[in-house]
């Protein structure tokens, strides 16, 4: 995700929360002016306590992973797990049952 991404998502997510950009200001610590600049797309940069601040406020949490990770289903079930609040699910291996020409060939 680039700077722009994080800014419309950040936008999302306060708007979401019924939340002013006075109110994400006064509970982040982050000016109103820089939180309009950063909604907006122009501000050229924000330090990352800054960002992890107002994403706080609006409920929005940043995640680092490694370079060309996909969401994984594990990351799914942590994330619902989050929201729920619910004790983690025990996971369970399912397989297919094998083909039974498959079977044969490998005798």
């Amino acid at each position: 995700m680039n700077l722009a991404e994080l800014s419309a998502a950040f936008r999302r997510a306060r708007i979401a929360a019924n939340l002013t950009q006075q109110q994400v200001a006064e509970s982040s610590g982050v000016a109103r002016s820089r939180v309009s600049l950063f909604e907006t797309g122009m501000l050229p940069e924000i330090g990352a306590v800054k960002m992890l601040s107002l994403f706080d406020a609006v409920g929005l949490e940043l995640i680092a992973r490694r370079p060309g990770h996909q969401r994984t289903l594990d990351d799914v079930l942590a994330e619902s797990d989050a929201v729920d609040e619910a004790p983690p699910r025990q996971r369970v291996r399912a397989r297919l049952p094998r083909h039974p020409k498959a079977a044969k060939s490998k005798s």
